[in-house]
């Protein structure tokens, strides 16, 4: 009776097994936030040689530098009323130094002097020549409006000025009035200036370029996304005769993997400039590698397809698994059916839904992200409990693990390669920019709700040059 009993018993276990089982939904939350961007500056310097500025003064000032109207003086006997107009004679010369530039510009002084009193009314007119001597810092506003404070000497010949029985040096004159009849020509001189050095238009071209991602793989097709955040801006200095202004674009600077160039704001208005410090040539970014759920699970069915799982004398045949994010774990959703080795024609099969649980990790030694630690769901436990007991415990978990295990590393090491070769490659017209990577940091590991992401910081120089009409550089890093 004993050698009947057992497998009657094991019979009708399994016949009331394969009614089937269906655990109910696990509860999920969502999938953690992806780590915090890197936040690179990528410097530039500008640089204008004197040359250029004092070619803009000169193309600018062919006809006048200043037309002087009504402008009362001091005529020492009584007070006078002068028009005037100042021409350029010859080239202007100058130079920069001590965060200043010098000019010189020869000049020559029209006049018309007059003086009107209740007894007689005279006029003079005059011709001098001289030069004017002029030094201007240059400061850029938060408005991006260039200021400068041009001040120095105007020197004129010792013309002379006769009203009526009055004679005088034109020279004497102007230094008597140095200060309203010189204020004039230091105006459009600073206006000249300011218009010589053009630091909007480049920084304009330097942010709208830092907004569009940069092709740095083929298979997969990945870019290069700088997500532009903030401008900065050092006030101009001078150095080995020219005007040199270093500006930087906060990035935060990653990867992305896409068919087609992710979508960004190209178009981004150029904010106000923010204050730079200190240039950095330091550059760092984030590479990932994403391995879709979907995909990880077809790995995973091709392998219990290829080698099934068996435990307690019986086979385990996975019919379906899905891979669903949550907030500490991921949830492995299965459905599989349990079959007994003396059962070969499958008549006491019990298949239904089940969910395990378990948490991702990264090895970095072997480049393979695994779900370790599964185990069964709180209410599939319960179930299991309840219909197959057998099944119960941590054995099929500690199986199935072995299934979970993806290597990443021809994707590693290929993104790396991609990446490599693309940013030691100018790329782009207008602005054109190249880097070298020096090293590739220690990955880490997340998941969102697309997929395993495991991402890893990378780190090393980027250059932009921007050719300027005049031939000038504008660099990224050194």
């Amino acid at each position: 009776m004993r050698a009947f009993g057992r497998p009657l018993i094991l019979s009708l276990v399994f016949a009331v097994g394969a009614c089937g089982f269906d655990a109910p939904p696990p509860k999920r939350t969502p999938p953690p936030a992806p780590p915090p961007l890197p936040v690179s500056e990528l410097t530039a310097t500008l640089v204008v040689p004197i040359q250029t500025i004092i070619g803009a003064l000169n193309d600018t000032t062919k006809e006048q530098i200043a037309d002087i109207k009504d402008e009362p003086v001091n005529c020492t006997i009584a007070q006078c009323t002068l028009d005037l107009v100042a021409t350029r004679t010859g080239p202007i010369t100058g130079s920069a130094s001590a965060n200043r530039i010098a000019i010189n510009v020869p000049v020559a002084a029209t006049a018309q002097l007059q003086l009107k009193t209740s007894f007689f009314k005279t006029q003079a007119h005059s011709l001098a020549t001289g030069a004017v001597h002029a030094d201007t810092a240059v400061v850029l506003g938060s408005d991006w409006r260039l200021a400068t404070d041009a001040h120095g000497t105007v020197d004129l010949s010792q013309a002379e000025l006769k009203l009526g029985p009055i004679k005088m040096s034109f020279a004497d004159l102007w230094n008597h009035n140095q200060q309203s009849l010189s204020a004039p020509i230091f105006k459009a001189l600073d206006r000249h200036v300011a218009s010589g050095i053009k630091i909007r238009p480049q920084a304009e071209r330097l942010w709208l370029r830092a907004q569009r991602p940069i092709q740095v793989g083929k298979s997969p097709t990945a870019w290069l996304v700088l997500e532009p955040e903030r401008i900065r801006i050092a006030q101009p200095q001078t150095r080995a005769n020219a005007v040199v202004v270093a500006m930087g674009v906060d990035v935060r600077a990653h990867v992305v993997v896409s068919d087609t160039p992710p979508a960004t704001q190209w178009d981004r208005a150029l904010p106000a400039p923010a204050p730079l410090a200190s240039p950095s040539d330091r550059f760092a970014f984030v590479v990932p590698v994403l391995l879709p759920y979907d995909q990880a699970a077809n790995l995973a069915m091709q392998r219990l397809s290829k080698t099934p799982i068996k435990m307690s004398g019986g086979n385990v045949r996975f019919e379906k698994l899905e891979i669903l994010p949550s907030g500490q774990d991921v949830v492995v959703a299965a459905r599989f059916c349990v079959s007994q080795g003396w059962d070969p024609f499958g008549w006491l099969d019990s298949c239904g839904e089940a969910y395990l649980r378990g948490k991702p990790q990264f090895d970095a030694q072997t480049n393979t992200i695994r779900i370790a630690n599964v185990h069964y769901d709180i209410a599939t436990e319960g179930m299991i409990m309840s219909v197959m007991r057998f099944l119960a415990g941590d054995q099929l978990g500690k199986l199935l693990e072995t299934k979970l295990v993806f290597n990443v590393g021809h994707d590693i090491d290929k993104l790396d390669t991609e990446v490599k070769t693309a940013l030691a490659k100018p790329q782009g017209r207008g602005v054109v920019v190249s880097g070298a990577v020096q090293t590739f940091g220690k990955p880490s590991l997340t998941w969102t709700q697309e997929g395993f992401l495991a991402t890893f910081p990378a780190s090393g120089t980027i250059r932009a040059d921007l050719n300027l009409k005049t031939g000038l550089p504008l660099t990224i890093g050194k």
